[in-house]
């Protein structure tokens, strides 16, 4: 079996998962978005990978934007474009298609439409519940509007893929109710992990701290800061705590914690660009506790990947995430942090304050996650199921070959989009 992985964003989980199953005798083409900022996981091609992995990156012709939305849309659309060509040159038996928009999901199924090929939808975040309520936060009806277009476009999706994997139960019990109503029997569950091959646990005092961090207590937030993460709860850390606040990440959420602790005089809060793959581990190990925010509208629809690398990292966690987040409850269940409501500001600073206070118990969590990571995080038994779920679509695929003539549209052939 031929596999094309397609992972926008190109998380390392991802690309770990790509090797992983071509260890198992899948050809795969792991395919990601070059242009996309965020963290990179392994997503270039490596000495030491198995012969039947290959990795691609696809480009677009400008600078992504991502504050921009009319220019991100169109950018979008020539991605979407891009991967479709990928899909349709390599003729894989198979695509399993994450993180992506909806346009470009709408692509990409068109390319296995006309090759015959299965289409598996890893649902990584509920695409048209988080649009509608971003762009409800200052225009409800048009939210309202925008969200019933979409997620009459992504339930078409959800619908005619040959596999449905979800992150989360809480997915499958939203896609199944009233707004939705999809038929969600067939759709399976795994949770997203980290790459605990990636994340050994290292001393604090490490080489990369030494060069990069400052003597005594640190608060770390590592990772994307985007519209459903809220900038200003690491400046009130900064404010009210007595340690330095360190944001490893860029773009405009980035800009915003540095241009306000700047005008405000406070000198311990550090902003420094995203850290790579391999240094993460030992940036990690210099934190004495680790955060991860999701403001309330994101809900049970998007689960901070960051949160499994802090878990795998053995460091204790201050969330200020909602309390149905599945990220959340994974938390409080093993006692691998403390997370506060979004928007009650003052348990989330009180919550710093008993980890910055009790050592021990910042030792308690940390511990507590990294023997959850060691339990959860089994690539081989992931692999496996990802295998399973793989090998049956593409015995059942729903989408045979169409022939298409020129300047037909994705809607003359159920999907949506113009070829």
């Amino acid at each position: 079996m031929k596999l094309l992985l397609h992972d926008y964003s190109g998380h390392a989980f991802t690309a770990q998962l790509g090797r992983a199953l071509a260890c198992r005798g899948i050809e795969v083409v792991y395919a990601s978005f070059e242009g996309f900022e965020t963290p990179k996981g392994r997503v270039a091609g490596m000495t030491d990978d198995p012969a039947s992995f290959r990795a691609v990156q696809v480009s677009i012709s400008g600078k992504f934007d991502k504050d921009n939305l009319l220019k991100r849309h169109r950018q979008q659309l020539e991605y979407a474009r891009r991967i479709r060509e990928l899909v349709l040159a390599e003729r894989p038996d198979v695509v399993l298609s994450a993180n992506a928009p909806i346009e470009v999901q709408e692509h990409v199924m068109v390319a296995c439409r006309l090759l015959g090929a299965a289409f598996v939808f890893w649902v990584q975040d509920i695409h048209a519940e988080a649009i509608e309520r971003i762009i409800g936060k200052a225009n409800g009806v048009l939210g309202w509007l925008v969200g019933a277009y979409y997620r009459g476009k992504e339930a078409r999706l959800l619908r005619n893929s040959d596999a449905v994997v979800v992150i989360a139960e809480a997915f499958r019990e939203v896609l199944a109710g009233p707004r939705w109503g999809l038929d969600v029997a067939d759709m399976v569950v795994i949770e997203n992990w980290a790459n605990i091959a990636d994340m050994p646990v290292a001393s604090r005092d490490n080489a990369w701290v030494r060069q990069n961090m400052r003597e005594g207590r640190r608060v770390v937030y590592s990772g994307t800061l985007a519209r459903k993460h809220n900038p200003d709860l690491l400046l009130e850390l900064a404010r009210q705590l007595d340690a330095d606040v360190y944001l490893f990440a860029q773009g405009s959420g980035a800009d915003i914690v540095r241009d306000t602790a700047a005008a405000e005089g406070l000198d311990n809060v550090i902003v420094r660009p995203w850290v790579s793959v391999d240094d993460l581990p030992s940036m990690l190990a210099g934190a004495d506790i680790v955060v991860a925010i999701i403001e309330a509208e994101a809900g049970v629809f998007s689960v901070p990947s960051k949160v499994l690398s802090y878990l795998a990292a053995g460091k204790p966690i201050l969330a200020s995430i909602p309390l149905e987040n599945l990220a959340a409850v994974n938390m409080m269940r093993e006692g691998a942090g403390l997370v506060a409501a979004p928007g009650d500001k003052a348990a989330l600073i009180r919550h710093g304050h008993t980890l910055l206070e009790q050592p021990e118990l910042r030792a308690r969590m940390g511990q507590a996650g990294r023997a959850y990571a060691e339990k959860a995080f089994d690539i081989e038994a992931i692999a496996a199921r990802f295998e399973h779920i793989l090998r049956r679509a593409a015995r059942s695929s729903k989408l045979e070959t169409v022939p298409v003539e020129a300047g037909e549209t994705i809607s003359d052939l159920g999907i949506g989009e113009r070829v």
